[in-house]
């Protein structure tokens, strides 16, 4: 006993003889007074610093006294636990910290604008000195990738094969992630295991990116296309497929105005995400929030859709959410011309993307806009109207005018890494949340498992939400929106609804009647803290224009509030439009 006893007391001198000397190393001293700094120890802004190796000595350390504590039941367990999860702790940390000092050396070899970004296990960044966050477990990455103006960008032009120059350094960025080699560095066997066995449980994600120029549909499916080819790419090159995951999110997340050159550049990027698990990557995908100020107003460049003369007319909606929303789609109705090619390449005539990740936001709350008493109209309004040939539905509405009540959705809490950095909060309402007459439908394709392309799903639907029917009688006309589901965490779209319109519906005179009208709708959904707007895109059939319905946070069987935009000579109206769950 007492031999045993010895052992165990040199165990842990052992071990925390090893954290000490390990933890005291990596304590920084500011360069100005010499001494040892907290900002240079744990949020130094040198690339290649050990910030996130501290940090991940001091949680492992207490994660593993804690364990140690339940599993031993004495001082010992605690120290030995205490030990061991900070050398762990420290073996992922120091993981994180060699990638981000290798990448800043590989961004420099190839002339690459590349930003790398700490997360915690909420999915939030960790930023600059914030003693809050550096006291956090540091859970992973982000790495935004962009190839500047004129450099060739990612991809060879209208395709998912990587240019020459791309291969070498994504061969580069690649190796970063080969945890065997780390793994080989680690001469202690069980510890070596240890590390193998956390590291396994990683998630990463690779996502691609696009300007909104062209095609909304074909830019989500070329940068989906092109996501997939990069993570497969990694995966030749020493990443386990078992954890990597792609995502084409076209023009969904931009990071910059699409109005100039520069933000559409800088809209053009790959981005690869590292969570250390499951739990912290789901908690990033539900945070997630698409800087929606930054979407443009709709030109009326696709056939059917109205927009309105000027930023003043039809201001009025059902939802306007300033701060962070969620929109949400299924597939696009825009045309044009194609986007450009890869990150800084010149502007062709087919859509085209690059690849990556994602933003957030802090909230705001619903703005009613100025009244007005001028109906909108447009010239796209009228072109509209005139290729239905005057066959539209009087849904009794009145003019659509900027004075038209909105419906509160409420504030939508910032939990996207990269957004607070920016702006807290939206200045103005984006024009585009007004009415649903200013936006259009945004492409973005799901996350997806590179092991078997299944789409990965992070949540139950909201409740009523998961493909109900609904449905609302507007004038005499049974309007009737079938598959309706949207998921809870992010208030993303789960399955594309069917919508369809009866005239002059009489349910006891009338059955198995086909509808007047027939459609498979773009949707956009956009989340806040107190309710989900759902909005629907209908393409001008039977002057039809858009719908807006307004659903609580927790679903329910009866919509709180929406309203139907259609065209009557050519000039857009607006009727309530207030569905409930067909029971």
């Amino acid at each position: 006993m007492t031999l045993t006893l010895r052992r165990k007391t040199l165990v842990v001198r052992t071990l925390v003889a090893a954290i000490g000397a390990s933890f005291a190393s990596g304590c920084a001293v500011d360069p100005a007074t010499g001494k040892p700094s907290f900002k240079e120890t744990f949020a130094s802004d040198d690339p290649c610093s050990q910030n996130a190796r501290n940090i991940g000595i001091g949680v492992g350390v207490l994660a593993g006294a804690i364990l140690g504590k339940q599993v031993g039941g004495d001082n010992k367990g605690l120290l030995i636990g205490g030990a061991l999860g900070g050398l762990i702790g420290g073996l992922i940390g120091n993981d994180i910290d060699k990638r981000r000092c290798e990448l800043s050396k590989i961004a420099k070899q190839y002339q690459l604008d590349l930003q790398v970004t700490a997360l915690d296990t909420r999915g939030e960044a960790i930023v600059g000195a914030d003693s809050g966050k550096a006291k956090q477990e540091t859970a992973g990455s982000v790495v935004e990738i962009r190839d500047p103006a004129g450099a060739g960008g990612h991809f060879e032009s209208n395709s998912d094969q990587l240019t020459p120059r791309a291969r070498d350094y994504f061969t580069a960025i690649a190796a970063t992630y080969d945890v065997r080699k780390s793994a080989a560095e680690i001469q202690d066997l069980n510890l070596r295991k240890q590390y193998l066995e956390k590291m396994a449980q990683r998630k990463l994600l690779l996502v691609g990116h696009t300007d909104d120029t062209g095609s909304s549909r074909l830019n989500a499916d070329l940068s989906e296309r092109r996501a997939r080819a990069v993570s497969r790419f990694m995966q030749e090159h020493g990443v386990a497929a078992g954890s990597l995951y792609f995502q084409g999110a076209g023009e969904f997340y931009p990071v910059a105005s699409n109005e100039t050159e520069e933000g559409r550049a800088k809209n053009r990027r790959v981005e690869i995400v590292e969570l250390s698990d499951k739990v912290s990557f789901d908690n990033y995908l539900a945070a997630r929030r698409p800087r929606v100020e930054f979407y443009r107003q709709d030109n009326g460049d696709a056939t059917g859709t109205m927009t309105t003369a000027s930023a003043g007319q039809a201001a009025g909606g059902t939802a306007a959410i300033q701060g962070g929303v969620r929109a949400r789609n299924t597939r696009t109705a825009r045309r044009g011309a194609g986007n450009n090619d890869g990150a800084g390449a010149t502007p062709t005539t087919n859509a085209s993307a690059s690849i990556a990740g994602n933003t957030k936001t802090k909230a705001g709350a619903v703005a009613t806009a100025p009244a007005e008493t001028t109906p909108a109209s447009s010239p796209a309004a009228a072109k509209a109207a005139a290729t239905d040939g005057g066959n539209w539905i009087d849904f009794g509405g009145a003019p659509l005018v900027a004075s038209m009540q909105t419906a509160a959705i409420g504030k939508v809490e910032s939990k996207r890494p990269f957004f607070s950095l920016i702006s807290p909060a939206y200045a103005d309402e984006p024009p585009v949340l007004a009415d649903c007459t200013r936006d259009r439908a945004r492409a973005s394709n799901s996350v997806k498992a590179l092991a078997d392309g299944k789409t990965y799903r992070t949540s139950e639907h909201i409740p009523g939400l998961y493909g109900k029917t609904w449905t609302d009688q507007v004038n005499g006309h049974q309007v009737v929106v079938n598959r309706i589901a949207v998921l809870a965490s992010d208030g993303s779209l789960s399955s594309p609804p069917e919508f369809k319109v009866y005239k002059n519906y009489d349910a006891a005179r009338r059955s198995n009647i086909k509808p007047d009208v027939a459609l498979q709708p773009e949707v956009n959904t956009y989340l806040g803290s107190k309710g989900l707007l759902y909005r629907i895109f209908l393409k001008g059939q039977a002057g039809l224009q858009c719908a807006d319905i307004v659903f609580d946070s927790n679903g329910g069987s009866a919509a709180r509030a929406g309203r139907l935009v259609y065209l009557r000579a050519n000039t857009p109206y607006a009727a309530d439009f207030k569905p409930k769950m067909y029971q």
